[in-house]
């Protein structure tokens, strides 16, 4: 078996405050490359820390990480701002509330994700190389957004199509990895079902490694061949989809209502 590309042990993450708030405790999984994983949970439960303390930006909020946390080898816990840097430009973030800069146009905003390849100083002036360029059209046509939107505002799309734009961006990393934090909260049950199949064409023609959160119960039964179950920050279910009774892991992870 290859080795896992992602390697998390004892992962534990405080957010300061007058009292602090321990979002993830003691978590620990290995994701194999080209797996396609979904991380369910209420809100609170700690997926977007998840998330967030892969690729170290649970520390813009002041969280503290403690534990190990190793991608393709490298320890991200303890790399310089370089190889952060570095580690950062493989694995592709896609956003809940869709980040991108709206007076742009939809083309620019895509052309970001070249970032690391390209140069901070040129990207800054918009010199972007043709080729970039042209792999920046493929990508939003491969995201089903067709050549005459691409230098429209991105002000102008609706929320999937902005979301498709984010994944987008993405591909022009080349990542290895393809964190997605609640990316179909905002999205109606028909496009969210759009942007899912999205995800799950790459992960299954590119082989990109994807990790999704999601909330809800029927996407995460339709989509996810291996379900991480969080709750209270702990995980509580770690199991290919044909190993779960749906009935339980419902009840276990989002309670029973009421009546």
């Amino acid at each position: 078996m290859a080795a896992p590309i992602l390697r998390v042990r004892n992962l534990t993450v405080i957010y300061p405050g007058v009292r602090p708030v321990k979002a993830l405790d003691n978590v620990s999984l290995d994701v194999y490359p080209g797996e396609f994983v979904v991380v369910a949970g209420v809100s609170g439960s700690g997926k977007s820390t998840l998330l967030r303390a892969i690729n170290r930006l649970a520390e813009n909020d002041h969280a503290r990480i403690e534990g190990e946390i190793y991608f393709d080898g490298l320890d991200v816990l303890r790399a310089s701002r370089r190889q952060l840097r570095e580690i950062r430009s493989q694995i592709g973030f896609i956003f809940q509330e869709y980040n991108v800069v709206e007076r742009l146009s939809v083309l620019t905003n895509t052309l970001v994700g070249s970032l690391a390849h390209v140069g901070f100083w040129p990207s800054l002036v918009g010199k972007f190389p043709s080729y970039q360029i042209e792999r920046a059209h493929q990508a939003l046509e491969r995201v089903g957004i067709p050549q005459p939107r691409h230098f429209d505002r991105a002000a102008r799309l609706s929320g999937g199509q902005k979301q498709r734009v984010g994944i987008a961006r993405s591909l022009l990393q080349r990542p290895k990895l393809i964190l997605a934090d609640e990316p179909v909260a905002s999205l109606d049950p028909i496009t969210a079902n759009v942007v899912m199949n999205i995800f799950k064409k790459i992960n299954e023609e590119e082989g990109i490694t994807t990790i999704v959160n999601l909330h809800d119960p029927v996407l995460t039964f339709k989509y996810g061949r291996r379900i991480i179950g969080l709750k209270h920050g702990r995980i509580i279910y770690d199991k290919p989809i044909t190993a779960i009774n749906r009935e339980t892991f419902e009840e276990d992870i989002y309670g029973t209502v009421e009546e």
